[in-house]
């Protein structure tokens, strides 16, 4: 008989790594917000492997998780406006 347990670890890395990429991509996300909406996609999934793998760090995984999803949106609306102010300057 085989258990489908998942390891834990008492260490809060992936946490602390999705807390802090996604509080930089959203800091960042009106510089080169291609670049940084990387960093918001690994704060998500940084986020889910934490709430999954490191039990005592569901709290920094969660708003890691929730800074990634706002760090996403933002660089998206960065990308937007740029294009548009960009689009705006070339007509005219």
């Amino acid at each position: 008989m085989t258990d489908n347990v998942v390891p834990t670890t008492s260490k809060k890395t992936f946490g602390i790594l999705s807390l802090v990429f996604g509080i930089i991509s959203i800091v960042f996300s009106w510089i080169l917000p291609i670049i940084w909406i990387i960093l918001a996609i690994l704060a998500v999934v940084f986020g889910f492997l934490s709430r999954r793998q490191e039990p005592s760090a569901r709290v920094i995984a969660t708003v890691g998780i929730v800074l990634g999803f706002i760090g996403i949106v933002a660089n998206i609306a960065s990308m937007v406006i740029g294009a548009t102010i960009a689009a705006q300057m070339l007509n005219g």
